[in-house]
């Protein structure tokens, strides 16, 4: 009687956890709160019917490793998937300043030149450069003057679009990158996913949802 009670018993509680883990996964197969989680904020995506954002740091080396991986799914990604990069903002002065060389170079249109050149500085060739002096001197291999990048960093455009960052950081509930926000309602990262390229099935499967 008592290895009956005890064989229903095991059985209940397997039961009970399998139903449990049925009701986190949703209809992609996935499960909010283990591989992705949804933000405290949720953002437009107008005019995108699809979105994907990296949220990163030019410090981050986790950041830097994920690149890879990112540059093979950009090139598999659907056509009517959006991408778009974010730099953290957490509110030193540091991630400020960064941000700003971020959107400087955006703004200037150089970045899809520039955006690795600048990891590659930081995390291969371990540069310092300290100052939008110093960075006027480095990005001026693709095209604009010191002057004009320096102009560009100053800029009430640049440090609107710095705020925003700073601002968009909150409301995803960043609180570590590399991070991933999809259709701007969901949050995921290479912990919760599992391994860099499990982190783009994931990404896959959100923008679908």
């Amino acid at each position: 009687m008592l290895r009956r009670k005890l064989l229903s018993s095991f059985a209940a509680l397997f039961m009970t956890a399998n139903l449990s883990g049925t009701a986190l996964a949703d209809n992609s197969g996935l499960m909010a709160g283990v591989e992705y989680k949804k933000i405290p904020k949720e953002q437009s995506i107008a005019p995108h019917k699809m979105k994907v954002v990296e949220v990163f740091g030019y410090t981050c080396p986790h950041c830097y490793n994920l690149e890879p991986s990112l540059h093979k799914w950009l090139e598999d990604k659907p056509a009517n998937v959006t991408f778009e990069r974010m730099p953290v903002i957490f509110g030193n002065p540091n991630w400020v300043f960064l941000g700003k060389a971020f959107y400087t170079l955006q703004e200037l249109g150089i970045l899809d030149k520039a955006h690795e050149a600048y990891f590659h500085a930081i995390h291969r060739d371990k540069k310092n450069m300290h100052s939008v002096e110093e960075l006027a001197e480095f990005f001026s291999q693709f095209g604009p003057t010191k002057g004009e990048f320096i102009a560009t960093f100053n800029s009430f455009k640049v440090d609107q679009l710095t705020r925003k960052a700073h601002q968009l950081t909150k409301e995803y509930g960043i609180e570590g990158v590399p991070a991933i926000i999809v259709n701007g309602k969901y949050r995921t990262d290479v912990p919760m996913a599992g391994s860099p390229n499990e982190l783009w099935d994931v990404v896959n499967k959100l923008t679908k949802k």
